[in-house]
């Protein structure tokens, strides 16, 4: 994968997503994020991060997947802490924080050559604002002192959204929010289980949103607050 030809394809995505999502860009945003792939490429063919036969129209979908949270105006801001559950090579986290950031940022991982490569990223990018929790979220999220932490909890590729959402629930803070990236069948399923996970675990799902005009694939956010 050419440096180049990853860099400028994924300038020109980047930008087009932001435009799609009424997002301006900062150049120094894109920038940062040109040299995340750049390494994120890198580390991939030696240490199998995302795939080995991921190509680059694969890297920069999802780099542009990860920034669709974006969409959702006023989610995102300088104030708020942020958690990214399984974050593996940094996404969706590390994107959102290199194009919208400086925030407190927490990614959770649990395999010793993501978390190395999440450390590497982390001094190579200079991201004062970001910690590394090297674990399972299940531990973390027992620990006292994440109890009510975050304001707005990203979990990407989970399998199971509805275990995942009550698991996450006591790190959220009151009125924080969690976004699930899901497809089609997903979204469905959570849709039919609002009244139910409102009732019985306070969790009100604020909104389900389509990102295929960014990504071209169906692909939905979910958005769930604390109650």
């Amino acid at each position: 994968m050419e440096k180049e030809a990853i860099t400028g394809k994924l300038d020109l995505a980047v930008r087009r997503a932001a435009r799609k999502m009424g997002v301006i860009p900062e150049e120094t945003g894109i920038e940062r994020l040109q040299l995340y792939a750049e390494e994120l490429s890198r580390w991939n063919r030696a240490y199998n991060l995302i795939g080995r036969r991921i190509g680059e129209e694969g890297m920069i979908s999802l780099i542009t997947d990860s920034l669709t949270p974006l969409l959702i105006k006023g989610l995102i801001t300088e104030q708020k802490e942020i958690l990214d559950i399984g974050s593996g090579a940094g996404l969706p986290g590390i994107p959102i924080y290199l194009f919208s950031g400086p925030f407190p940022l927490t990614l959770v991982e649990s395999q010793r050559k993501k978390i190395t490569f999440l450390r590497h990223t982390r001094r190579h990018l200079d991201l004062k604002q970001v910690r590394i929790y090297p674990g399972r979220f299940e531990e973390m999220a027992h620990i006292e002192d994440n109890f009510s932490k975050f304001d707005l909890v990203l979990a990407r590729a989970v399998t199971d959204p509805m275990r995942i959402l009550r698991q996450a629930k006591p790190v959220m803070s009151q009125g924080g929010r969690m976004v699930l990236f899901v497809g089609k069948n997903d979204a469905e399923r959570l849709r039919k289980a609002s009244i139910d996970l409102e009732k019985s675990a306070g969790l009100k799902i604020e909104g389900i949103r389509s990102t295929e005009s960014i990504v071209g694939k169906e692909h939905y956010l979910v958005v769930v607050a604390k109650r």
